[in-house]
């Protein structure tokens, strides 16, 4: 996508024509490495997608490492989710699929990743481990995710 207008109408056509068909999560993972409290985590979230006729699915992997104030690794946790859409209408380009990942699926997925990483992290000990909420304040340096809490 070049043109930002162009490109701003086609993702706003296949949003118009796009339904959420279900969140499946897919792997959850986490180890609790030492008793210590989390002071700082390291957050990642990675994707993919897959297209085929009438439906886009995108591929959510966030994984997160808490530290803790001497920078040794507490925890490692993870969640893989999968988001499937459905849409009528005429097949779009990658580049479409790919925007709306970014702009709108990821949104749609955060909420759920950020509630298994939170549970995950309670099962493990780790009380009070929240992701904070999922900002785009510049695209091109993507996503800003922020780990809070400790077990103290």
């Amino acid at each position: 996508m070049t043109d930002p207008q162009g490109d701003f109408a086609q993702l706003s056509n296949f949003v118009a024509r796009v339904d959420l068909r279900g969140i499946v999560a897919q792997e959850c993972h986490a180890v609790r490495h030492s008793g210590a409290a989390p002071e700082r985590a390291a957050v990642s979230l990675d994707t993919a997608l897959s297209s085929r006729p009438g439906a886009v699915d995108y591929r959510f992997t966030l994984s997160c490492q808490a530290f803790d104030v001497s920078e040794e690794l507490v925890a490692d946790l993870s969640v893989v989710l999968l988001t499937s859409f459905l849409f009528e209408g005429d097949e779009v380009s990658e580049s479409v699929y790919e925007s709306f990942g970014t702009n709108v699926a990821v949104m749609t997925a955060y909420p759920y990743l950020r509630q298994h990483i939170h549970d995950l992290a309670g099962r493990i000990g780790l009380a009070n481990f929240t992701l904070g909420l999922l900002k785009q304040p510049n695209k091109a340096q993507g996503f800003s995710i922020v780990a809070t809490g400790s077990s103290r």
